[in-house]
C-alpha cells in the first residue's frame, strides 16, 4: 500500500498529476490516477457536501442518508425564504426543527433580498441552536429570481453589499454564500468578488451556471477555475458530479479547491460518497443500507403525509433519480409511477432491492 507523511503533500500531487496527462484541451484521467482519488481526498481533507434540493434532500432525505448510507461533512438544509419581513411558507421552517435532525445537524438555508429578513430567519436558527447558515444567492427558477432572490440578485452588487453588510454588522452566525455565476452572464461574477471578498464568509460554494440555464447545458468550468482564484475564502464546488472522475478533473484544473457538493449525483448513485471515501462495499451490503434507506424514507413519509396520494407524489420525484442506482432501473420507475397505493410502491421498490443480490 502506498504511505504518504503529512510532509510529502506536493509529492503525492506531482505522483497524481504524472498519471494524469493533457490531450489538447482535454484532461485523460487512466485508472491508476481514479484509483488514487480516494488517498487524495483523505490526505489532503477534502470535504464533500450534500447540495440542499428542494423537495428532495429534506429532513426525511438527510435522515434516513445519514443513517443507513453514510455520512456528509456538511449537509443543507432546503432554503427558507422570508420576504416581507415574514417567513413566506412557515412549513419550510419545519426542516430545522432539532427532533427531525438526529443524525447530522445541517446547515439551514436562507433565501430572501434584504438583510431585515435576513435577520428574522437568524432568529429562528438561533432559537433551534444553530451556529452556521447559509445565504441562498444561486436558486434559478424564474418565480423566485423575478423577485430579486436568488440568482436574480446576482446581477445587482450594489444590493449584495448592503445585503451582506446588514448581516455581518451583527450576526452572531457563520455565514456561507451558495451561488451562480450570474443570472444571465458568468460575467456578472467580476463585480461580485470584491464584494464577497469584504466580508468573513465561512466558504463560497459555486454551482458555474448562470440562473437562466436553471440546470440545462454545460457547467462552465473555465469561469469557475478563473474566478475562484480570485476569492479570499474557501471555495467550494457544485454542479454534476456523478462520478470520482469528475471531481478529479476539478482538482486538476483547481488544485486548491478541497471541497465538493453533491446534489443530482448523489440521488442517481447513493455510494458516490462512499466511493470518493475509497469504502469498497460489497453488493449485498449495499442492498442492505438500501434497504434500511427506503424503510426509513417510508417511516417519516408516514410521519409528514396523510394518505397515499402525496406520499407517493413526494417517493415517485425521488425514484426519476435513484432509478439510475438499479439494472433496469427505467422499468422500475414505471412501476413506481404505476403504484396506487404504498402496499404496491413497497413491492415494486424492496423486489427491486432484493434482486441486487
Amino acid at each position: 500500500m502506498l504511505q504518504i507523511c503529512a510532509s510529502g503533500e506536493q509529492t503525492f500531487k506531482a505522483l497524481f498529476n504524472k498519471l494524469c496527462q493533457k490531450k489538447g484541451n482535454r484532461s485523460i484521467y487512466p485508472t491508476k490516477a481514479v484509483l488514487l482519488l480516494p488517498l487524495f481526498i483523505k490526505h489532503t481533507g477534502m470535504k464533500i457536501y450534500l447540495a440542499p434540493l428542494q423537495g428532495l434532500t429534506d429532513w426525511i432525505f438527510r435522515e434516513s442518508y445519514t443513517e443507513h448510507i453514510g455520512h456528509f461533512d456538511k449537509t443543507f438544509t432546503p432554503f427558507v425564504r422570508v420576504q416581507g419581513g415574514d417567513f413566506y411558507r412557515p412549513s419550510q421552517c419545519n426542516d430545522l426543527l432539532p427532533e427531525r435532525n438526529n443524525f447530522q445537524k445541517p446547515v439551514p438555508q436562507f433565501l430572501g433580498r434584504d438583510a431585515e429578513s435576513f435577520k428574522v430567519f437568524e432568529e429562528l436558527c438561533l432559537t433551534k441552536g444553530y451556529t452556521e447558515v447559509n445565504i441562498n444567492m444561486g436558486c434559478p427558477f424564474p418565480i423566485v429570481t423575478g423577485k430579486q432572490m436568488g440568482a436574480g440578485l446576482l446581477q445587482h452588487p450594489a444590493d449584495v453589499d448592503r445585503l451582506l453588510e446588514g448581516v455581518f454588522s451583527d450576526t452572531g452566525l457563520k455565514v456561507s454564500v451558495k451561488c451562480r455565476l450570474g443570472q444571465q452572464s458568468a460575467d456578472e461574477f467580476a463585480p461580485l468578488i470584491p464584494v464577497f471578498n469584504a466580508y468573513p464568509l465561512e466558504e463560497i460554494i459555486i454551482h458555474p451556471r448562470v440562473g437562466k440555464q436553471q440546470y440545462k447545458g454545460e457547467v462552465d468550468i473555465d469561469a469557475f477555475v478563473h474566478y475562484q482564484s480570485q476569492l479570499q475564502h474557501p471555495v467550494c464546488f457544485n454542479g454534476d458530479i456523478v462520478t470520482p472522475v469528475d471531481v478529479e478533473k476539478i482538482r486538476q484544473l483547481a488544485p486548491q479547491v478541497t471541497r465538493f457538493m453533491l446534489g443530482r449525483g448523489i440521488l442517481r448513485n447513493p455510494f458516490l460518497l462512499s466511493e470518493l471515501r475509497g469504502e469498497e462495499l460489497t453488493t449485498s451490503q449495499k442492498a442492505e443500507m438500501l434497504r434500511g434507506f427506503h424503510q426509513s424514507i417510508i417511516a417519516l413519509c408516514r410521519q409528514k403525509y396523510s394518505g397515499d396520494l402525496h406520499f407517493l407524489k413526494r417517493l415517485e420525484e425521488m425514484w426519476e433519480y435513484q432509478a439510475d442506482a438499479f439494472e433496469g432501473g427505467r422499468k422500475i420507475y414505471k412501476q413506481v409511477k404505476k403504484s396506487k397505493n404504498l402496499a404496491q410502491y413497497e413491492a415494486v421498490v424492496f423486489q427491486a432491492i432484493n434482486e441486487m443480490c
